[in-house]
């Protein structure tokens, strides 16, 4: 596998890799290194390559663009340098970005499979970064790029039905995508023997982690917020992720503006093992997503998690998590519209018996994409691809 990204930090590449290593595979991951990680990780049938270190600074569209490009470039050189000693029988590449796929470029020529998991879409991630601004006009660029790399690969993943209908749309034959949601591990986020339903009469403990970024409409909570202290004067929201730093900085102001230094705490990127200890301390999880090209269609995996522990979940009004979800497992609200967001938040505190209800029917609706369900589909991907008398090698 390569990814622009950390192992095992990555929740997605961690688990696929897991169920290939658990089918008897031996992966090698090339990736990012973080702070404190050595160049080489071993995790038994995993061995994580690191060959270069996590960039500090890319949130500008050109910072990431060289970034992603030395990735690829060095990926390239580790990949073809460890295919001298190991014969692979299969090449996955995570994106972002969508070309990291072509490192894969030689192996394919000699006839092994690649497969292409985009984890987002860059067009409609590319669109909603850069409404307004002159690098739209960049965009035909990006759309070819997705559309070259989806060619290139033998199979290609996504994440959420919006995506997969959309790349229907550009093109990609709807037998070569495969659909595996981004489900929560079920090995870390188990469901509690029983949650508390009662009134929440003071405030509820609310929780958002995952990226911080201004289409994640983290501002609208905090605004929510404002308005639910009058009545719940207890109301705390806590929120754990990577920020962008113009966004924190803005969030960082509203807080002052609205005098929510007690009320909301903005904290760092919380390790996937530590996630569950969040979930269990919060009486809600809220996913406040704006509604744009991008986000409409996108999946939330944070609502995986919160689902999988039997936590309530108030959300935007999203067609992606309806799709999943249905009209009633999940507490929606109009996106953008802080006073709904209060509102719907203020009703599942009144309500414990409305709570209990909605979590139960998000509970049998996850059960159908939950990740025991969508490793089989992923697994099936990888093997339908793979010849009978393959060495089992992957990377």
């Amino acid at each position: 596998m390569a990814v622009f990204s950390c192992y095992p930090a990555d929740p997605r590449v961690r688990r696929e890799a897991e169920v290939l290593a658990k089918a008897g595979f031996e992966v090698d991951i090339i990736c990012l290194r973080s702070k404190g990680e050595d160049a080489l990780g071993d995790y038994g049938r995993v061995t994580a390559h690191r060959v270069m270190r996590w960039p500090e600074r890319t949130e500008s569209l050109f910072r990431y663009f060289i970034a992603s490009s030395v990735f690829a470039a060095l990926s390239l050189a580790k990949l073809l340098r460890l295919s001298l000693r190991r014969r692979y029988s299969l090449i996955q590449v995570h994106n972002m970005p969508d070309h990291l796929v072509f490192v894969g470029l030689a192996h394919r020529m000699a006839g092994v499979p690649v497969i292409l998991d985009l984890h987002d879409l860059t067009v409609e991630l590319y669109e909603s970064r850069t409404r307004g601004s002159v690098t739209a006009a960049l965009l035909p660029f990006v759309k070819a790029a997705e559309k070259l790399s989806c060619a290139f690969a033998d199979k290609v993943l996504t994440t959420s039905p919006g995506f997969r209908q959309r790349l229907i749309e550009r093109g990609v034959p709807p037998d070569k995508i495969v659909l595996v949601f981004n489900s929560a591990d079920n090995a870390v986020f188990s469901a509690p023997p029983e949650r508390e339903w009662r009134k929440i009469e003071d405030g509820p403990a609310l929780l958002y982690h995952g990226t911080v970024a201004r289409r994640f409409g983290l501002h609208v909570a905090v605004e929510a917020v404002s308005l639910l202290r009058t009545r719940l004067p207890k109301t705390r929201l806590s929120v754990y992720g990577r920020f962008d730093p113009s966004y924190r900085e803005e969030l960082e102001d509203l807080i002052r503006e609205r005098s929510l230094a007690e009320h909301v705490r903005l904290y760092g990127y919380l390790p996937l093992d530590r996630v569950g200890e969040a979930i269990g301390a919060s009486d809600m999880g809220v996913v406040p997503y704006l509604d744009d090209p991008f986000m409409r269609l996108a999946l939330s995996t944070k609502v995986f998690e919160y689902v999988c522990m039997r936590m309530p979940v108030v959300a935007s009004r999203l067609e992606s998590i309806m799709s999943v979800f249905g009209d009633d497992g999940i507490k929606y609200f109009k996106p953008g519209d802080p006073e709904d967001l209060a509102l719907r938040i203020e009703e599942f505190c009144r309500n414990p018996d409305e709570r209990k209800d909605y979590t139960e029917r998000a509970a049998r609706s996850y059960d159908v994409v939950a990740w025991p369900v969508m490793s089989e589909v992923y697994l099936g991907a990888v093997n339908g691809l793979i010849s009978g008398g393959a060495v089992k090698h992957g990377t």
